[in-house]
């Protein structure tokens, strides 16, 4: 019979001087159980619970190590430099990523390599209250300090602290107003009402009441007018610190998350906050004030009375801190269900030519759908939790009325109690117990506020990109770039570039080939610093550019993609956009370098052309020479070509590879092509396979080598043939 089934990171035991140290939950048998993975540098043991070893091998005698799937979980399976196959632990699927990384890492150090492996697991669950996070690695809504939280939230009005204090005032001034209209209403009854006479007191009272209802007004058009003020100001502070955090994040964080996700958090997240700021907040205030300045008149009226009828406060209050973090947490998914739904938005408006071209329409609103209903479900399902939570407190609240003519009936009756008094208590009560009422409204903005608040925080404390050091070197680049050991991991565990060496001299011009996968795109990523080397250093001039300031160095840098970006404004707006001063002249010469004079002069309005989101009114040729001339008008010392010609025609890559002539003269340059045969020109092929070089050379020497290089062009060529032949029988069958 199976027992139950144990959680490995709360039984795994402490390592002992062991590389990789892991609980596996299945025996040998297939029942749960636990047994121990022990790696050093010189074997792998597989050990049971009370220290007997049940297999061994040497590290030296291993080829490679793998995870192998299995039904239910998997199993570590290592191979022997002689061919044999063994399989020496057993698992669930739930801790078979970590045995996987475990794999990774016997695989290294049965290559002699440095062991880089991560087997911290992702964090699925709270550390301290065991819920469920709303994200793998995300924040507990449930434990977040939500004073530090609110403190934070109201530092966005510090700017604003006079107006906040104008607001505090006014809010005050129009408290004690709304406290006198029940005091002349009670002696309108007592003193002029009851006794059928009294007219000039009468007028006199009707007068102050009138004069307090302009007032009151007065003021609560200018506390309106200053809120307006607030929440214009506020919102647009928020969005622009979002903002402006969103642009520093490591591109680490962009590989993670999507679009739609991230735009989510400046729009609906930043709403929220400024909604509880400008309107949650002056409403508590005003009402908080309202709820003292009440209760000390209805005390000084009548003290047992006014106990009698705020009796159900107490009961209203604790529904509402008992219900304050549940709905909270709600509140946070449904902020996660507007980002799914945003990146489906998002990713389907982008993609809409795909959709059209598959006629995938009725798929994606499928998709569409689903989201709104995920979206709807966690709406509906707040929404109806927060009127149950508010129906509740509005039947506490209502006990108040009863009680008050129940108790303060009987004392009318017995004379205890005038009925102007009574009166005037009845309508301190409404005073009293509307701002009570409400303030549930309060909590489901605060509710709302800390759940977008803590998914702002979230991106506002992620690490930032380095970009302005104190200390950092304002370098003037020459150009020379040098790669000294470097090896590099988007996953740190699994290296995609390693043992990289090479210098590249002041302008000259490297092609970098390879398979798809070799590591090309990462080096010049590397070189642009989008990332940073997990080991080894990249120096430029002699000097590690971790040490130059990065706006610095990226101002010396530019990039030609293969799907080069335009943003949604005119032809010479783009082209200007690395160089915000640049005169019509200069934009001019630069296009008439990229070859992209002509066809500008050709559109209706010419440089003054608008190019759509993403320069959809260009072609991809037309695209691509604006961006060609982008970076001549940029004018770096290092540029990189990326696939800059994979996508045009052969006129038009002609025109192209003539403005790309113009562009590197003089310049240190790193191109990546798709056809091998257009780096014929460069100085110095350097071949990556496998995220290693294993060649390097000009095309001549590479060509008469015959190796990997040779390889790839005679595929290359014979593919290229295959097409031609192909195409030559299509237009013979016409």
């Amino acid at each position: 019979m199976k027992s139950k089934p144990i959680n490995p990171s709360e039984t795994e035991p402490s390592s002992t001087g062991a590389l990789i140290r892991l609980v596996a939950d299945l025996l040998e048998s297939g029942d749960y159980g636990q047994r121990v993975l022990e790696v050093d540098a010189e074997s792998v043991r597989v050990l049971e619970m009370n220290g007997a070893l049940s297999a061994t091998i040497p590290i030296a005698d291993i080829h490679n190590a793998r995870n192998e799937p299995v039904v239910g979980g998997g199993r570590l399976e290592v191979t022997t430099k002689k061919g044999e196959k063994l399989a020496l632990i057993s698992y669930t699927h739930t801790i078979a990523a970590r045995f996987s990384e475990a794999a990774r890492g016997i695989e290294q150090l049965a290559k002699g390599e440095e062991l880089l492996i991560n087997l911290k697991p992702q964090r699925t669950h709270c550390e301290k209250c065991k819920r469920l996070l709303p994200e793998v690695d995300g924040i507990c809504p449930a434990c977040v300090d939500r004073g530090k939280t609110l403190l934070r939230i109201a530092r966005f009005m510090l700017p604003y602290k006079y107006w906040a204090i104008a607001l505090a005032a006014l809010a005050f001034l129009t408290t004690v107003l709304n406290l006198v209209p029940p005091i002349l209403q009670g002696r309108l009854i007592d003193e002029v009402l009851q006794r059928h006479t009294n007219y000039p007191l009468l007028y006199q009272l009707i007068g102050v009441w009138v004069g307090i209802a302009l007032t009151s007004s007065l003021i609560n058009i200018t506390r309106d007018r200053i809120v307006a003020k607030l929440a214009g100001s506020i919102a647009a502070d928020l969005r622009a610190t979002v903002y402006r955090a969103i642009e520093f994040l490591q591109l680490t964080y962009f590989d993670k998350k999507q679009v739609g996700a991230i735009s989510s958090r400046v729009t609906t997240d930043t709403d929220r906050v400024w909604g509880f700021l400008v309107e949650g907040v002056p409403y508590f205030l005003l009402n908080g004030l309202m709820l003292v300045g009440v209760s000390a008149f209805l005390f000084w009226t009548n003290w047992f009375l006014a106990l009698c009828i705020l009796a159900p406060i107490p009961v209203i209050i604790t529904i509402a801190v008992r219900f304050w973090k549940p709905m909270t947490q709600m509140f946070y998914k449904v902020g996660q269900k507007w980002a799914r739904f945003y990146i489906h938005l998002n990713e389907s408006l982008n993609g809409i030519r795909v959709v059209k071209a598959f006629a995938k329409e009725d798929s994606e609103f499928h998709k569409f759908t689903k989201r709104n209903v995920e979206l709807q479900e966690a709406g509906v399902k707040a929404d109806s939790r927060w009127f149950t939570i508010f129906g509740a407190m509005l039947f506490f609240s209502s006990l108040g009325t009863i009680i008050c003519w129940l108790v303060g009936g009987a004392m009318v009756v017995r004379k205890e109690l005038t009925l102007g008094e009574f009166y005037r208590i009845h309508a301190y009560l409404a005073l009293i117990y509307g701002p009570i009422q409400w303030f549930a409204a309060v909590n489901n903005w605060f509710s709302r506020a800390m759940a977008g608040a803590d998914r702002i925080f979230e991106i506002i404390d992620m690490e930032k990109e380095a970009y302005r050091l104190d200390d950092g070197v304002q370098h003037d680049i020459k150009g020379e770039v040098h790669f000294e050991d470097v090896r590099f991991g988007y996953d740190k565990s699994n290296p995609v570039l390693k043992d990289i060496n090479f210098v590249a001299k002041p302008g000259e011009m490297i092609g970098l080939v390879g398979k798809s996968g070799a590591g090309k795109s990462t080096t010049i990523n590397l070189i642009a610093r989008f990332y940073e080397p997990d080991s080894g250093s990249i120096k430029i001039d002699g000097l590690d550019y971790r040490e130059i300031e990065l706006q610095h160095l990226r101002r010396q840098i530019g990039i030609v993609l293969q799907e080069p970006f335009l943003f949604n404004g005119t032809v010479a707006e783009n082209i200007a956009y690395g160089k915000a001063d640049a005169t019509m002249e200069e934009i001019v010469e630069a296009a008439r370098a990229a070859n992209a004079h002509n066809f500008i002069m050709m559109k209706p309005d010419g440089y003054d052309q608008m190019v759509g989101e993403r320069g959809a009114k260009l072609s991809g040729g037309e695209r691509q020479r604006v961006s060609i001339a982008r970076a001549i008008l940029h004018d770096p010392r290092i540029l990189i070509l990326d696939e800059a010609t994979s996508s045009v025609d052969v006129e038009t890559e002609k025109q192209i590879q003539e403005a790309i002539g113009r562009l590197v003269a003089g310049r240190t340059t790193f191109a990546i092509a798709h056809r091998l045969s257009t780096l014929r020109n460069a100085d110095r092929l350097i071949v990556l396979d496998r995220g290693k070089i294993v060649e390097v050379g000009t095309h001549e020497e590479l060509m008469e080598k015959k190796g990997v290089f040779s390889k790839l062009v005679e595929t290359q060529s014979e593919i290229q043939e295959i097409i031609g032949f192909d195409l030559g029988q299509a237009e013979a069958a016409k």
